[in-house]
């Protein structure tokens, strides 16, 4: 072994010195950074050093290849990055939902529900304060506790819409702050960037730098989706977002630039590109301040609107108790600043369709025809007909059919007819049905027994009248009895009754007696008993009427009330638009808003069934019907409150009808044309167009918003100032409109200070579904959004429970790979100190050799 020498293994065991001195240095390293937050564990590289080529004396053929030792080759950081990418997309998620978490519930907080101080217990309070008043109509205490709570409401909910614009201003302060905190964490790893390349150009490994870069990318990771990707010289490029803000050593920085409207808001950009996140803390932060806090905000806004216009429209057609007319709005708003190009948030028709005549009544429909004429009625019946002035009787027999109904003699001013309808807009049916010559609302149709009217499918209500048949024990003599009477439109007057009672008197001779001398109180004779009902001019209503009987002749007579049925005449929509120009209320009629057909079956349909068929739909588009049936419509908040999003045509004859539209120059006139189709509203109509078009209806505008921002009602929003000044002002009755030949209302009177019908309309409008498109009422639609909101921060917490468990579970995987543990690095340490001292031990042995050749060999033969 000529190539084998002794200095040879002394090196050998130098390297194992070296290596094993590297190697605890690692160890040491690790040790002392056991505690170093991100720091990767450490382990050296070894591997054997390049052997030597030998032959030997013996077999010099024979090649062997000799160990010359080990060295280190490499120190690496241990490290999965796989488990890496998968704890920053974790964090990710975990941060998004820890924010949106975190910020719900302190709005649940604000929110203060269940609770005395929450804004369902303000509303409750406002709705119920209107009780008192209408027990009490005179009370001036009880109309000022009205204005409080109403006040209390208005205050609440600016309290708590504040207190949202508030936390989106916090938030967005929050982003600036973090757009910068990115940026210097992005300038770090340039600057690391710089020293890895120089690191690895001089071939060595940087952990240290390595681990701090992935401190870095960890601490991104939180505040929004990071992509990156290490170049062939360690640089990292790295996406935050959509945008590059790192290539190699060029940083491109995340910019907060104000938005050009509104309250100083930030957006980011990177560069001239506007930055898009999907998760993380700064997305949580964007989707709250510009989503999330805006929908709620949003929700107070659709709130305050709808209320106030709502009762802004009962209140105005009011009269206070001294009987003045009030047009006062209850609530003040100021939504429409801008004139250019406002949205339509609500229109009201201009016709007041009330005290109309009604000559049509529909009973039996949506039949064949056969079925209708052969309906057979069981039972004996008798039906009386007065026409405020005599009465006639009609006998009907067990067995008859309606076909024998239509050949008996009706009275000269009613038929009954058998006709078609359109219940669908694909089929047509029969119908049963009276028609008059007067007005029916001023006659009287009394079904005396077995409910005839109802077995004919026609509606009943219950009417009083004042009966008696006995004079057995009547004495003789003179009575007087005065008839105080109150007329519709709060009209007192009196009337009295001077009957002189002999052995000769009858039913007969008091009937003629009641009707020679009164005028607003007749008689007939029905089955043996005389009966008494107050006329048309009082409404058929006995409760209009005291009656003074010092002599006690009813009492003798023994009067009583007795309750009849009698036909219920519906304003069907046959009634309302009849005359209009080519009207035909057998037709059907079709009116479409957007692409959804609501058909109209003017023989049935009543104004209110009418608003029922366009609401059940749920279109977006919100009927309604004043105090004083004028007609309304409004858009829901998923159209931007704007009636411009929608595209609405029917009959021209409708619109005009309804009093949206004028087309003859005649406001007051209503007879355009029902079989030319019209389009009221149009997505491609200038604000212009729809002013000129819609001239006669009173269109209620409000300003667009931005994208990202609330309407901001809310902060103008308030109790009318006279309201507050003088609770007096309070609007308690409706009215009573005078009647008319065409279904206008032009004449409104008021009824007196104990009817409070505007109360009760203001009452009763928490339970009309007018928000959220149609499907809330103002009585729901707190609870509905107090639960949104509870499901979505139960959401948002369970979201923020599952990411939290699963960054755990992955941070304890990644550090079971990374991170140090202490009795690995003792028994590393153990190892590499035995191996070291092997290493030492082997020089040792080496050197008593060398010393044996140097000092011992050779002394022969000196």
């Amino acid at each position: 072994m000529a190539n084998l020498s002794l200095f040879g293994s002394l090196n050998t065991a130098l390297l194992g010195v070296y290596t094993h001195k590297l190697a605890m240095n690692v160890v040491g390293h690790n040790i002392a950074n056991a505690n170093t937050d991100g720091y990767s564990r450490q382990r050296p590289v070894i591997e054997p050093t390049p052997p030597i080529p030998l032959t030997t004396l013996t077999q010099p053929s024979i090649p062997l290849m000799l160990g010359t030792g080990s060295q280190v080759r490499d120190i690496q950081r241990v490290r999965d990055m796989f488990l890496d990418i998968q704890f920053r997309q974790v964090s990710n998620r975990y941060n998004y939902w820890n924010s949106i978490f975190s910020n719900l519930h302190f709005f649940e907080q604000l929110l203060a529900e269940p609770g005395q101080n929450g804004i369902r217990n303000l509303y409750d309070a406002f709705s119920l304060s209107f009780e008192e008043v209408m027990s009490d109509p005179a009370s001036v205490a009880a109309k000022r506790q009205i204005v409080s709570r109403a006040q209390e409401l208005v205050d609440g909910i600016k309290d708590l819409y504040s207190r949202l614009e508030q936390l989106r201003e916090d938030i967005n302060k929050e982003i600036s702050l973090l757009a910068d905190k990115i940026n210097q964490l992005v300038a770090r790893l340039r600057q690391i960037n710089e020293q890895v390349r120089i690191a690895i150009a001089l071939k060595t490994t940087p952990n240290d730098m390595l681990d701090e870069r992935d401190r870095i990318l960890d601490e991104l990771a939180n505040y929004g989706n990071i992509n990156y990707r290490e170049t062939e010289d360690g640089q990292v490029m790295l996406m935050f977002g959509d945008q590059v803000v790192l290539s190699g050593s060029v940083q491109n920085p995340v910019r907060a630039l104000e938005r050009p409207y509104g309250k100083g808001f930030y957006e980011l950009f990177v560069g001239q590109t506007k930055l898009n996140l999907s998760d993380g803390k700064l997305k949580a932060l964007i989707d709250l301040r510009d989503s999330i806090i805006v929908k709620y905000m949003l929700y107070l806004d659709e709130f305050a609107l709808n209320l106030t216009d709502k009762l802004n429209l009962i209140h105005r057609s009011g009269f206070d108790a001294s009987g003045k007319t009030t047009n006062l709005n209850f609530f003040v708003l100021n939504p429409a600043l801008e004139t250019t190009d406002p949205a339509i948030f609500r229109i009201a028709g201009n016709r007041r369709m009330l005290s109309g005549p009604i000559l049509f009544v529909t009973g039996m429909n949506n039949r064949t025809e056969d079925e209708i004429r052969n309906t057979v009625l069981t039972q004996d019946g008798k039906l009386v007909f007065f026409d405020n002035n005599d009465a006639e009787e009609l006998e009907i027999n067990a067995g008859d059919k309606v076909d024998d109904l239509l050949l008996k003699s009706w009275p000269s001013w009613l038929s009954l007819n058998v006709g078609q309808h359109q219940p669908t807009s694909s089929s047509n049916a029969y119908r049963l049905y009276f028609e008059g010559t007067k007005n029916l609302n001023d006659v009287l149709i009394i079904d005396t027994k077995s409910n005839v009217l109802k077995n004919l499918g026609f509606e009943t209500q219950q009417k009083t009248f004042v009966t008696f048949d006995d004079l057995s024990n009547l004495a003789q003599g003179t009575y007087t009895l005065t008839f105080e009477e109150t007329l519709p439109d709060g009209t007192k007057q009196s009337e009295s009754l001077t009957l002189t009672i002999d052995s000769a008197t009858t039913l007969v001779s008091i009937r003629d007696e009641i009707n020679t001398q009164l005028s607003n109180i007749r008689a007939f004779i029905v089955d043996g008993a005389l009966v008494l009902t107050v006329t048309s001019q009082l409404e058929f209503d006995w409760s209009r009427v005291q009656i003074k009987d010092e002599m006690g002749f009813l009492t003798q007579v023994r009067a009583q009330n007795k309750i009849f049925e009698v036909l219920k005449p519906l304003p069907t929509l046959e009634n309302v638009f009849h005359g209009s120009t080519n009207f035909d209320p057998s037709q059907g009629y079709q009116l479409f808003i957007n692409n959804t057909q609501i058909h109209i079956d003017p023989a049935v349909d009543t104004l209110q069934s009418l608003v029922k068929k366009i609401n059940e739909l749920s279109t977006g588009l919100i009927a309604d019907l004043t105090p004083h049936n004028a007609f309304v419509l409004r858009a829901g908040r998923s159209f931007e409150f704007d009636l411009r999003s929608f595209n609405i045509t029917g009959p021209k004859g409708l619109f005009e009808a309804l009093g949206l539209i004028d087309t003859d120059g005649d406001p007051a006139s209503f007879d355009a044309d029902w079989n030319e189709e019209y389009s009221l509203i149009s997505k491609s109509d200038d604000i212009s167009s729809l002013r000129s078009k819609l001239s006669v209806s009173e269109l209620f505008t409000i300003n667009r918003r931005e994208r990202t921002e609330p309407f901001y009602f809310v902060p103008s929003w308030d109790v009318s100032s006279v309201l507050k000044a003088n609770a007096e002002a309070l609007a308690v009755d409706l009215g009573k409109a005078l009647s008319n030949d065409v279904w206008n209302a032009l004449s409104i009177l008021p009824i007196g200070s104990s009817n409070v019908d505007a109360v009760r309309y203001i009452r009763d409008a928490k339970y009309e579904k007018l928000l959220a498109d149609g499907k809330e009422s103002f009585f729901e639609y707190f609870g509905g959004v107090i639960a949104e909101l509870g499901v979505e921060s139960e959401t948002a917490q369970k979201m923020r429970d599952n990411s939290e468990a699963l960054k755990l579970e992955i941070d304890q995987e990644r550090e079971r790979v990374k991170g140090v543990s202490l009795d690995e690095e003792m028994a590393n340490m153990i190892k590499y100190q035995h191996a070291f001292a092997a290493a030492a031990r082997v020089i040792t042995a080496v050197d008593e050799m060398i010393g044996r050749v140097i000092d011992k060999l050779g002394v022969v033969g000196r």
